[in-house]
C-alpha cells in the first residue's frame, strides 16, 4: 500500500446549471447539487479510496462548511493536518451554460495555508507527495508548496502535480509556473493546459515536450481519452463513450488513479487505464460519496 501526502486546497463545490432565460432579478429554478471538492481534496479522497494511505495538507475556516469538509476526507479514512483560519471555507460555484462552463472561485481560507504549518513528521514513512497546481498560485500556499517540495526531495519522494487552467497558468506567467514545476516527476494536464505548457498544439507534440521535461505523466483528453508517457514510452486510452455535462473533479479523479495504480506496480499501461475508471466513475456518479453532504 502507497503512502501519499496531497497538499492544496479544499472547497464546497456547488454545480448548477444556467436556464437559458436568465431574468435580471427575480427567480428561476434548476437542479443545484452542493459536494465536496477542490482539486488536492478530490485528489485525496479518491486516492483512499483506491486504497492508499493518505494524508491531507490544506486549510479551512471555522465554519460548518470547513466541518463539513473535514468530515468527507476523515470518512474516507484520511489522516487530517488542517489548519483552521478565521477566513470563510473556499468554495467554488461551476455554473453550466451553452458556451460551456463558468466558475465563480473563492479561495478564502485556502490561502490561510502558509510554509510554518509545513512539518516535517507528515512525511514519515511516506511514498509520494502530490500537489494541486493551485497552491503554487497564491503566495502564501506557495511558499507551504515549496517547503513540502523540499522535504519531499530530500527524503527523495516522487512528485506529481496536477496543473491549474490555462488561464491562470497564463496570469502567472507560463515560464515562472515552469519554474515552480521544475521538481515534478508526474504531470497531469488536459489539452488546454498541455498547450499552454508545450507550447504546441498537436496531442503528439504536447506529450513529446513535455515529455523532455517530466519524467512520466498523461495528458487528458476528455471523452477521448489520454495519452501518457515515460520517457519515450507512450500508452494511448481511447475511451468508447460519449460523456456529457459537468466534468468537475474528474481530471483530479485521473491523476489519483494513475498515481495509486502506478506507485502499486510501475505499469504505465495500467496505470493509464486506471486513471481513465476511476475518472469515469466520478463522472457517473460511483465515485466516493461522502454521507455527512
Amino acid at each position: 500500500m502507497s503512502r501519499i501526502v496531497v497538499l492544496g486546497d479544499l472547497n464546497l463545490d456547488i454545480l448548477a446549471a444556467l436556464p437559458i432565460q436568465v431574468p435580471v432579478e427575480g427567480e428561476v429554478r434548476g437542479p443545484v447539487q452542493v459536494k465536496p471538492g477542490g482539486s488536492a481534496g478530490n485528489f485525496a479522497r479518491t486516492a483512499a479510496c483506491k486504497g492508499a494511505a493518505v494524508t491531507f495538507i490544506g486549510c479551512v475556516g471555522d465554519d460548518i462548511a470547513g466541518d463539513l469538509l473535514l468530515r468527507s476526507l476523515q470518512e474516507q479514512g484520511i489522516e487530517v493536518r488542517v489548519k483552521r483560519v478565521d477566513l470563510p471555507t473556499g468554495a467554488i460555484v461551476s455554473l453550466m451554460h451553452e458556451g460551456g462552463k463558468t466558475f465563480l472561485c473563492s479561495r478564502g481560507a485556502n490561502d490561510g495555508l502558509d510554509r510554518s504549518w509545513i512539518r516535517d513528521d507528515f512525511f514519515c514513512d511516506v511514498d509520494h507527495l502530490h500537489l494541486s497546481g493551485y497552491s503554487l498560485l497564491s503566495s502564501s500556499q506557495r511558499e507551504a508548496a515549496r517547503r513540502a517540495i523540499g522535504i519531499a526531495r530530500s527524503l527523495n519522494l516522487t512528485i506529481s502535480i496536477d496543473p491549474p487552467p490555462a488561464n491562470l497558468i497564463r496570469s502567472f506567467g507560463i515560464p515562472a509556473f515552469l519554474g515552480e514545476i521544475a521538481d515534478a516527476d508526474f504531470l497531469f494536464p488536459n489539452l488546454d493546459e498541455g498547450r499552454a505548457l508545450s507550447g504546441e498544439g498537436s496531442e503528439q507534440g504536447i506529450v513529446d515536450a513535455l515529455a523532455a521535461r517530466f519524467s512520466l505523466g498523461a495528458l487528458t483528453l476528455g471523452k477521448d481519452g489520454s495519452c501518457a508517457w515515460h520517457g519515450k514510452e507512450r500508452a494511448r486510452y481511447a475511451s468508447r463513450l460519449s460523456i456529457s455535462g459537468d466534468m468537475t473533479g474528474a481530471g483530479d479523479a485521473f491523476a489519483a488513479g494513475f498515481v495509486v495504480s502506478y506507485l502499486d506496480d510501475r505499469d504505465l499501461v495500467r496505470a493509464n487505464i486506471q486513471g481513465n475508471e476511476v475518472a469515469l466513475r466520478t463522472l457517473t456518479g460511483c465515485g466516493p460519496r461522502p454521507s455527512g453532504l
